[in-house]
């Protein structure tokens, strides 16, 4: 999901102005925010995650370039192991991710902390 829209950010960095990337990104992180704010679906809550995160990144990118690839790299570990976490916990919603403490709090912790 991050790749392509990277891509193009790189690619049209350097031909907009950065008052428009500052303001994309803007918008952005406010339509990730609000959205995933009533979600109670651990899928859904991702993608709005996604939608602010890109919202970031392109604020990023009009400042520093070497920040902006930092950035990413921690974004995608840290997505990874999210959803690795759902994955081994079998949780769909926030109410699944409940019971994972009796399964492996272990499991639990690193979910939190991701």
């Amino acid at each position: 999901q991050k790749i392509a829209p990277m891509s193009l950010i790189f690619l049209t960095m350097n031909n907009l102005s950065t008052s428009i990337f500052l303001l994309m990104g803007l918008l952005s992180s406010l339509v990730g925010g609000w959205g995933g704010l009533n979600q109670t679906q651990t899928r859904k809550i991702m993608a709005y995650s996604s939608i602010a995160h890109l919202g970031w990144m392109a604020t990023i990118s009009s400042i520093m370039t070497n920040i902006l690839i930092m950035n990413l790299l921690i974004y995608l570990i840290t997505t990874t192991s999210v959803f690795l976490s759902l994955i081994i916990s079998k949780s769909k919603t926030i109410q699944d991710t409940t019971s994972t403490w009796t399964l492996s709090p272990t499991l639990t912790i690193i979910m939190l902390l991701s």
